[in-house]
């Protein structure tokens, strides 16, 4: 399989609204250490596949189905990833600065030790995902759901819509020592943490 020629194909389809090319819908592939940059690839579907330490940037990759694929240590910055599901995908590690994520959904998802600077995540859904040691700097999440995400020394330095974040609980502390947080106490420790 020629991976990155589908990439392209998918980029024909979006700009030939449907007349050229072939729409990207991959299931259970391996196809890590990809290098596909400043293409459309909105609307595209992978589902459990892998595509660990693969370069992702600029690209428009909104409203895309990437349901439990693993995108660990891939660089997906300065791309659009606006409504794109992400639920239970892991992205340990991985990079995502400077993102426009409006409405994307990382449910369930595992984004540990990943980097989100200066990306736009409103009303984007964190739920129950994994943001341990996740750095949120300058990101704005107003509107975010937050609800049973697991947030073991995350960093919010700067980030913004903190107080418009929804969620009923929330997990600090450490793996070792689980904290959870309700109602009022979420955001006044959210409002802790923007300070830095």
């Amino acid at each position: 399989m020629d991976t990155e020629n589908i990439f392209f194909k998918h980029n024909q389809w979006v700009y030939s609204d449907g007349e050229a090319g072939e729409k990207l819908e991959i299931e259970k592939r391996e196809m890590s250490e990809l290098e596909v940059t400043g293409m459309d690839l909105s609307c595209s579907l992978i589902v459990e596949s892998n595509v660990n330490n693969s370069i992702l940037t600029n690209n428009d990759m909104s409203d895309c189905y990437f349901l439990s694929t693993s995108f660990d240590e891939t660089n997906l910055s300065e791309s659009i990833l606006s409504k794109t599901i992400f639920d239970f995908a892991s992205l340990k590690h991985s990079i995502l600065k400077n993102c426009i994520g409006i409405k994307a959904s990382f449910e369930d998802a595992n984004l540990s030790f990943a980097d989100l600077t200066g990306s736009d995540f409103r009303r984007a859904s964190f739920r129950r995902a994994n943001l341990s040691h996740a750095n949120f700097s300058n990101v704005d999440l107003t509107s975010a759901l937050l609800e049973g995400a697991l947030l073991y020394g995350t960093s919010f330095k700067g980030a913004k819509g903190i107080d418009e974040v929804s969620a009923h609980y929330i997990f600090v502390g450490t793996e070792e020592e689980p904290i959870r947080l309700e109602g009022d106490d979420i955001h006044k420790w959210l409002i802790e943490q923007r300070r830095g």
